[in-house]
């Protein structure tokens, strides 16, 4: 009987130990999500698209997402264009906070009538950022 005293005590210390001691939490993931696609714009013209999306900890936060195009002639590179956003939410409100964009192209091509156009909305799934502009190279034309 003693014996099954000392047991029972001991299994009920370790149940009261394990009950104190701090059990791991789930915590915010600090991945990105990545999206790829392929577009055939036509006349051997395709863009390779890469978007990856910089997730906020928080339902009242800030997060980013970067847009990286490749834009190819016939399987050939000429260009690069890349556009980054900043995004907000407050509970009401979502919007962009910033922006910023790069470009390299391949030798003989422009880049020109460049716009970004940000955009603040009343819900959740609001605010958008996009990049216009336009590959060159006579004849060629390839909307951005």
């Amino acid at each position: 009987m003693v014996l099954s005293k000392k047991i029972c005590s001991t299994i009920l210390a370790l149940v009261l130990i394990c009950c104190v001691l701090p059990l791991p939490q789930a915590h915010a993931t600090d991945a990105s999500e990545t999206l790829f696609f392929v577009e055939d714009l036509g006349n051997g013209i395709t863009v390779e698209t890469t978007i990856e999306i910089f997730p906020g900890v928080t339902r009242n936060s800030s997060t980013s997402a970067v847009t990286t195009s490749n834009y190819k002639n016939n399987g050939v590179w000429i260009a690069t264009v890349a556009l980054k956003a900043y995004f907000t939410y407050n509970g009401i409100t979502a919007g962009v906070t910033g922006t910023e964009y790069s470009k390299s192209l391949a030798s003989g091509w422009s880049y020109t009538n460049h716009k970004i156009t940000a955009t603040n909305v009343s819900s959740s799934s609001g605010g958008t950022a996009t990049l216009t502009a336009t590959l060159k190279d006579f004849p060629i034309n390839v909307p951005v």
